[in-house]
């Protein structure tokens, strides 16, 4: 496998703001000649969760490698977090696809089939990625702009609304308490026909992120017109991640085990047969 760490900022020539972080690790299964040197593969942009607070190694290299047995080359965004507050998240995840899809060629990849997963708040990183790649704040790539928006994404007991049921702590960090900007942030207000079709996830046992968000989310892509498929679970916490030992300790896995469904996993199967019927599956040229 070959694995890599790229500086966003710099890739792009643009002057980094104090105390970003906009880097892009890559783990790429490569290409060899015993077994496809021709192979392409899909590729995933994974945007872990942590409230614009942090971002969690549970839901980073753990979720890394479960796409990278599905054939996938992975990429992780660690993404600025507070104080930095919204565009810099966005454009450094617009950055990351642009990068993705330029860099097709090099590293294997599907360009046209390139997808980005985001859970909790990560969700909404993503959910942005599937609404507002149109946005101005955007402008700064020029003609690249439109390398990125996805062509799939999945949104895992994602933060979606700033209204009723929001997870005030991540919409007030990516929003600096700014209402005009809460209200543009509130993303079931920004779906249009144009959002990528995704694939929405969420657990009605969730205290930190109620399951309305995703309902939320589930109604303005009906409403829209936008391909979805919706997975509501009754029993789970928030932040199960893959919810293995690759993600947890043990002791966290046995202490859980009695308000997590045995089919809570199932999502992954779900999630890659949903990309699997969109065609996001390795080929050889």
């Amino acid at each position: 496998m070959i694995t890599e760490r790229i500086n966003l900022y710099e890739y792009f020539g643009i002057e980094k703001p104090a105390n970003a972080r906009g880097d892009l690790a890559i783990f790429n299964p490569g290409r060899y000649r015993e077994y496809g040197i021709n192979r392409k593969r899909p590729a995933v942009l994974i945007m872990p969760g942590g409230g614009y607070e942090y971002t969690s190694e549970r839901e980073a290299e753990p979720v890394a490698f479960k796409f990278l047995a599905e054939g996938y080359v992975s990429f992780i965004l660690y993404y600025s977090v507070a104080p930095a507050k919204y565009p810099q998240a966005f454009q450094e995840a617009a950055m990351a696809m642009v990068y993705i899809r330029e860099n097709a060629e090099k590293l294997g990849v599907i360009p046209d089939k390139t997808m980005a997963i985001g859970f909790s708040a990560g969700g909404h990183l993503c959910g942005c990625l599937a609404t507002l790649t149109s946005e101005s704040v955007l402008d700064f790539l020029g003609d690249k702009k439109k390398l990125a928006k996805p062509d799939a994404c999945a949104l895992m007991y994602p933060v979606i609304t700033s209204g009723v049921k929001s997870h005030g702590g991540s919409i007030m960090k990516i929003s600096g308490g700014d209402k005009e900007l809460m209200e543009l942030l509130s993303l079931e207000k920004r779906v249009t026909k144009d959002s990528v079709p995704a694939y929405i996830f969420s657990t009605n046992m969730d205290s930190t992120v109620p399951s309305k968000n995703a309902l939320l989310m589930a109604c303005a892509y009906e409403e829209n017109g936008v391909p979805f498929t919706l997975h509501i679970l009754e029993r789970g916490h928030h932040g199960l991640s893959v919810n293995d030992i690759t993600s947890d300790t043990p002791e966290n896995l046995e202490l859980r085990s009695s308000t997590t469904p045995a089919n809570y996993n199932d999502w992954m199967g779900q999630l890659f047969t949903w990309l699997n019927e969109r065609g996001f599956t390795p080929v050889t040229e």
